[in-house]
């Protein structure tokens, strides 16, 4: 670059030096040059011999007269001669008669107040830098009598719009529309056989380009920087692409080379950071270096070029094994049979089966939507979809509805980033791989009935969805699969989903109605993470483990339903923190053995110090209540403890300052030490233990013996009143018989409380509840 500054520094002194700006006379205001004494022509030229005479002498409209008459002799004006209007930066319109055949070098340069030049039927070139400079030109009509555009011709000219090249031109020069920022189209007619180094470079506003047939190479340089060029199309008529053609067109998505090109220059696609699919032709035999790494490349030469590594993407689909130098490399022995229908790129996979690939789409924005389907038809011939490939559709930015129901598997990313599509009906009968909707962000409905696994990542950031509807055939769900859709509302996880990855939902801030199926066996870590709205959560019987920090930033979730269950479930933690730390538990129903971490360095349990926590049902299933499992829950009211629990450890409800009613089962034999310390607001201790439990050290010295009435079986009064600690209770009863093996302890005041029934299920409408045995605040009592 500095070099060309130099080169045009250094000729513009040496025009300046010379006497091609010297003028032979001046008629209204105008100067001109005698060309030809004998054709009596001239050219209209500048004033002086020197840069400072020269270079503002025209302002204002300027009109040129096709002749001009001095002294007797009238002489045509053919030319506009070298540095005519020379940075005449006040010069803002110029009528150029129709005898003018020529433009010179420089005539216009740096005319940046020049608005609009119309240039008559007879010129037929325009000379090297005509209108460099000229900024402020916004249109251009170029006639057809025009045969070249030279070297730097419109340079610079940011302000033009668009630009139509007659049918008479044949080459344009190096340089010739570089920097037009503000050039959006052009059309380049089939005359033009040469498209110079440079001649479009820096055209950032140009958005897409058609090269005729009548183009054999493109120059180095030549569409460099057009980063709003989005697609190009090259003609079976080029055999070359010269160094850094494409370079740094950013927002080129798709190229296909046609099988005419043999050589790729060094850079030709250098920084182009959005492409999305590349097709080299058969006749390739060279690819320079320093490219851009397309998203997937499709091999159709079967022999390597020589640096195919260069442009390698990242899957490559080829028709041999000779690409032994790629990574991600699928062999499609019929590549060079692919084609292509509604959008979307097919290639056979057997054709005497009949069955082929799903591999590219079309990234025109005539491709609204996709529909890949079970089937295609092509030419009458009917082929079975087997898969839809990695990057099929990666980052189309034009597709608003996709549908696939093809008999295999969506690959990876294969619709990452598209960030049109508002809609999704997938019933393809394989996984759905990893990324395959990443970035989806208008997607609002979304029906998913694949029969396989949801990859990671596969919904993740589609922050618009909102309907998510699951196929019962789902079978895991992977890490992050919908993390970040902020905007879900409802999910409801099918009974035949063993699995859901870590941040599986995390993020999904909106979601306010969660329904695990029957066959979910572990949840992972993080996975409803920052699901901020959500009220409860039920844990199926089938789930044996829920990891860490599963629950972190649910600050609504106010019921815990751990259902009936006959196996294990482990609980993580929030690392020294519990695992529902951040949730403002009401009800927790806990329907079989639980186990965690007991150390401080895992929170000490899940529902450790839980301030807002109101009423615990623990069932029959139950073994044992561990040490601080429900320590410094100081709101816990009631808790009701099922007949299979042995043992309540040490300090499990110390610091329950406002816990009122307590009952547990006959099998509990042993109270840890300081279980009740600070339980001073106990009106009802109940056990149905018929031998009294050994207690720890100051197990239940906290207990107001004046305030908390003791229930206990009948005929078992002796034994309590003898047994340590239990003797020290003022008040003793007996527990009224049981109705059905059930105590009726009678329906709490609180209206409010929520009701479960035996199998640790929330009654939605508690005024008419059917006739059955029901938990409410911690108490057992029987609707008839």
């Amino acid at each position: 670059m500095k070099q060309i500054k130099h080169f045009l520094l250094t000729l513009a002194m040496l025009l300046c030096s010379t006497s091609l700006f010297a003028h032979d006379f001046e008629v209204d205001g105008i100067y001109y040059n005698i060309t030809s004494s004998a054709d009596k022509t001239v050219a209209v030229t500048y004033r002086g011999n020197n840069c400072d005479s020269f270079s503002k002498e025209y302002s204002g409209s300027v009109s040129i007269p096709e002749s001009v008459t001095y002294y007797g002799t009238t002489y045509s004006v053919t030319s506009i001669g070298y540095g005519a209007f020379y940075e005449c930066s006040g010069l803002t319109s110029v009528t150029i008669p129709n005898s003018v055949t020529s433009i010179g070098s420089w005539a216009f340069y740096y005319c940046s107040g020049l608005t609009s030049v119309t240039i008559p039927n007879s010129v037929m070139s325009i000379w090297d830098n005509a209108f460099r400079g000229c900024s402020g030109l916004t249109s251009v009509t170029i006639p057809n009598s025009v045969t070249s555009i030279g070297y730097g011709a419109f340079y610079n000219c940011s302000g033009l719009t668009s630009i139509e090249i007659p049918n008479s031109v044949t080459s344009i020069g190096n340089y010739a529309f570089r920097y037009c920022s503000g050039l959006t189209s052009v059309t380049i007619p089939n005359s033009v056989t040469s498209i110079g180094s440079e001649a479009f470079s820096g055209c950032s506003g140009l958005t897409s380009v058609t090269i005729p047939n009548s183009v054999t190479s493109i120059g180095e340089r030549a569409f460099s920087g057009c980063s709003g060029l989005t697609s190009v199309t090259i003609p079976n008529s080029v055999t070359s692409i010269g160094l850094s053609a494409f370079s740094f067109c950013s927002g080129l998505t798709s190229v296909t080379i046609p099988n005419s090109v043999t050589s790729i220059g060094s850079e030709a696609f250098y920084n182009c950071s959005r492409l999305k699919s590349m097709t080299i032709g058969t006749g390739v035999l060279s690819i320079g270096a320093y490219q851009s790494k397309p998203i997937k490349t499709i091999w159709l030469t079967n022999t390597p070029p020589s640096g195919y590594k260069n442009l390698q993407g990242n899957i490559n689909y080829v028709a041999n094994d000779q690409y032994s130098g790629l990574s991600n490399v699928k062999v499609y022995p019929y590549l060079s049979s692919a084609f292509e229908t509604g959008g979307v790129k097919y290639v056979p996979v057997s054709p005497a089966e009949r069955t082929c690939d799903a591999i590219d789409c079309s990234y025109d924005s005539d491709v609204e939507d996709i529909n890949i389907g079970k089937t295609v038809s092509f030419k009458g011939v009917e082929m079975k979809v087997q898969n839809v490939m990695p990057y099929t559709a990666h980052e189309h930015k034009f597709v608003k509805g996709i549908k696939v129901s093809s008999k295999g598997d969506i690959g990876d990313n294969a619709f990452y980033g598209c960030t049109g599509i508002t809609d999704a009906t997938i019933s393809n009968e394989g996984n759905i791989g990893e990324s395959a909707f990443y970035g989806c962000t208008a997607l609002k409905t979304a029906n998913v009935e694949n029969k396989g696994v949801i990859s990671s990542e596969a919904f993740r950031g589609c922050t618009a969805l909102e309907t998510l509807t699951l196929g019962e055939n789902v079978t895991s769900i992977g890490g992050s699969a919908f993390s970040g859709c902020s905007k879900l509302l409802v999910v409801t996880i099918p009974n035949k989903t063993n699995s859901l990855g870590s941040y599986s939902f995390a993020g999904c801030s909106l979601l306010k109605q969660l329904d695990l199926g029957n066959g979910v066996q572990s949840i992972g870590e993080y996975s409803f993470n920052g699901c901020s709205a959500l009220p409860s959560i039920d844990i199926p019987a089938s789930v044996k483990s829920v990891g860490n920090y599963t629950f972190k930033g649910c600050t609504s979730i106010a019921d815990v339903v751990i259902k009936d269950r006959t196996t294990d479930l482990s609980l993580g933690s929030n690392g020294s923190s519990p695992l529902f730390a951040d949730c403002p538990l009401d009800s927790v129903y806990i329907g079989g053995n639980i186990s965690y971490q007991t150390s401080s360095s895992y929170g000490y349990s899940p529902f450790y110090r839980n301030t807002s926590l109101r009423s615990v049902v623990i069932t029959d299933k139950e073994e044992e209540i561990s040490d601080n499992e429900f320590y410094g829950c100081t709101n816990l009211k009631n808790v009701s403890i099922g007949s299979n629990v042995k043992k309540i450890g040490n300090w499990a409800f110390s610091g329950c300052s406002n816990l009122d009613y307590f009952s547990f089962g006959k099998s509990v034999e042993s109270i840890g030490e300081e279980a009740f310390s600070d339980c001073v607001n106990m009106t009802q201790l109940i056990s149905h233990a018929v031998t009294p439990p050994t207690c720890g050290t100051q197990a239940l010295d906290d207990i107001n013996k004046w305030n908390c009435t003791l229930k206990i079986p009948e005929g078992t009064n002796s034994a309590y009143m003898a047994a340590n600690q239990w003797k020290e209770f003022f008040f003793m009863e007996n527990i009224p018989a049981a109705i059905n093996g059930v105590v009726m302890d009678g329906e709490d005041a609180d209206k409010d409380a929520p009701v479960y029934n035996m199998h640790g299920v929330r009654m939605q409408n508690t005024d008419n509840l059917p006739a059955g045995i029901y938990i409410k605040n911690g108490k057992k009592y029987m609707v008839r």
